[in-house]
């Protein structure tokens, strides 16, 4: 029986938990921050005092082969280098939503709907706001392809009217719809430099401008999951995950949402968009499950 060491790695804080391929779930999860000056470290400390074979890495930023440098720090992962240094069975690294969509299988009862559809194909998209704007594909719940969707530019000058605002600089898709935007627009227009929980706050205690953002948000989310549909045809539905979501989701009007999503597209297009489901994932830590599963399936 090979033990695991699964470890998700965010740019604050880092989670991780043991596992056993034979294990139905994962029984305990820490979490202390990331230090990357330390982060070898407590890996050999890890391995050695455990009898780690395999280790399952996910962490924010693209791979290329397996190695990831992340999004928000100069620091690198890389698992061959790795794999060898500590003598491992196996390294194996994910991008974070690659993870997330691997997770699916420990999420599905964990699943709240803002609009219901009619599964067309086996073609599922994750999307996330948080730090950043994160997603991935899954396709038959097998094949999963993360994409760096969140640093996309096309479609950023249509999504600034919903916040009435005129960026001086080039903006990525994330500038306009992740949690750090609503802090930063807020601060846009306010000069008050507050999270993304606060400006949340400020919008239920109906501050005029944070309705204005929050809402901008809203709207720029769904008309970008309509954009990313035509791209990716996710005939399985839309799962939208991460806290932002999670804590945003209950104040969205559904049906104001869904005629986002479908409007300003020709009458075929909207029959399509009409069958997509939208869902936001309740369960928290999604990426250790996603590696947990990932565990599961080279050990089958």
């Amino acid at each position: 029986m090979n033990k695991a060491f699964l470890v998700d790695v965010g740019g604050t804080n880092m989670r991780y938990a043991f596992a056993n391929s034979i294990d139905d779930d994962i029984s305990e999860i820490n979490k202390q921050p990331f230090k990357a000056k330390e982060f070898e470290g407590f890996i050999q400390r890890i391995i050695d005092e455990n009898n780690i074979s395999i280790l399952i890495i996910s962490i924010a930023g693209p791979k290329i082969n397996n190695s990831i440098t992340m999004t928000n720090r100069s620091y690198t992962f890389d698992g061959d280098k790795i794999k060898k240094k500590y003598n491992l069975q196996e390294c194996i690294l994910l991008n974070d939503w690659e993870a997330i969509a691997h997770s699916y299988d420990y999420i599905s009862n964990d699943i709240e709907l803002i609009k219901p559809g009619l599964k067309f194909n086996d073609t599922r998209l994750f999307l996330g706001p948080g730090t950043g704007l994160g997603a991935s594909l899954s396709i038959g719940n097998k094949v999963v392809l993360p994409t760096e969707v969140g640093n996309t530019t096309n479609s950023n000058l249509f999504l600034e009217r919903n916040y009435n605002i005129k960026a001086d600089k080039t903006l990525i898709l994330e500038d306009l719809v992740s949690g750090s935007a609503i802090s930063s627009i807020y601060d846009l227009k306010t000069n008050i430099k507050t999270t993304s929980e606060d400006v949340y706050q400020k919008y239920k205690d109906k501050d005029e401008l944070a309705v204005e953002v929050i809402e901008g948000f809203i709207r720029s989310l769904s008309e970008t999951l309509s954009d990313l549909a035509l791209t990716y045809i996710p005939g399985d539905g839309i799962l939208l995950a991460g806290s932002l979501m999670r804590t945003i989701y209950k104040d969205i009007n559904k049906e104001e949402f869904k005629n986002i999503f479908i409007e300003n597209k020709n009458k075929t297009h909207q029959e399509m968009l009409k069958m997509i489901s939208i869902g936001v994932i309740t369960k928290e830590k999604t990426p250790l499950y996603g590696n947990f599963n990932v565990l599961k399936k080279i050990s089958s």
